[in-house]
């Protein structure tokens, strides 16, 4: 009945909403984790972790009969009369696959209603020398801090033209990562406690 693309939190609840309701549901995501960027943030959803949000959805979808969860499957092409092409990767992330095991599996999915849930690409801002090694995103930094524990260096600048900005610094600052300055293009941009801030400035 219902192909969700993507396993955010919009996909999730699309998937929830409709499994509930007793549709026929495929969940697929192209991650080896269902739960998109809740798994990478330090957000509360309905008085959870993100994560443990996460978890508990899952727990759900995986008891109802109706409903298949596809991880490391990725949604290739949209066709006419709801045909979609999905390649999931069985055996390729594996170091050693079983030899009975294929390394991807091709999936021609037919469904009466789909719903892109691929949720949204962060925009980096132009500056000189951007490709450096060093130099990363905003939302992989809380990636890298989140969802793997992993420092992104000893000592952080934080570049940016809104509160997400604010939000890697204090998920930085929550790691016990230093943050040596936050710069601000806005000029009435407030400081986080114990940080730099040069508001108004690139």
């Amino acid at each position: 009945d219902l192909l969700v693309i993507g396993s955010g939190p919009a996909g999730l609840m699309a998937a929830l909403t409709a499994a509930r309701g007793g549709a026929e549901v495929i969940l697929a995501e192209e991650d080896a984790r269902m739960g998109g960027r809740l798994l990478a943030e330090s957000h509360e959803v309905a008085g959870q972790t993100g994560a443990d949000w996460v978890a508990a959805a899952l727990a759900e979808l995986s008891a109802m009969p109706n409903v298949r969860l596809m991880t490391r499957t990725t949604v290739t092409g949209a066709y006419d009369g709801g045909t979609f092409g999905a390649l999931e990767r069985v055996g390729l992330h594996l170091a050693r696959p079983p030899m009975d095991l294929p390394r991807e599996c091709f999936w021609r999915i037919v469904a009466r209603r789909a719903i892109l849930a691929a949720g949204a690409h962060e925009r980096p801002i132009a500056f000189a020398n951007t490709d450096r090694p060093g130099v990363m995103m905003a939302g992989a930094v809380r990636a890298y801090v989140n969802r793997w524990g992993v420092a992104p260096g000893q000592t952080v600048a934080v570049f940016g033209n809104n509160d997400d900005a604010h939000r890697t610094v204090r998920d930085l600052q929550a790691a016990g990562i230093g943050v040596s300055a936050l710069i601000d293009v806005r000029e009435d941009a407030v400081a986080p406690a114990g940080v730099t801030l040069h508001a108004g400035a690139r």
